[in-house]
């Protein structure tokens, strides 16, 4: 699409001493537009695993144990542009 990008980047990570089979995901997506003349927006996304950090769960059957999760995140930001 016009005035349309997309971007991703996937780190995958293994501490191979420990655990090799154990594998660490870092993962983010930036989209960016121009809306018109004066607006943009971008759009961004990052999903993290780690399998070190015990996260408590609160869904499902096993709300209120802690262990290994998946953290999501997502931003949407709208920027204003002039010039004088």
């Amino acid at each position: 699409m016009e005035n349309v990008t997309f971007q991703t980047m996937l780190e995958l990570f293994s501490n191979y001493l420990d655990r090799p089979q154990n594998i660490d995901v870092n993962w983010t997506t930036l989209t960016s537009m121009k809306v018109n003349k004066y607006i943009s927006a971008t759009f961004s996304t990052q999903l993290i695993y780690d399998n070190d950090i015990d996260l408590e769960r609160n869904t499902g059957s096993k709300k209120g144990t802690f262990g290994p999760d998946i953290q999501f995140k997502q931003a949407l930001s709208v920027g204003l542009s002039y010039k004088f």
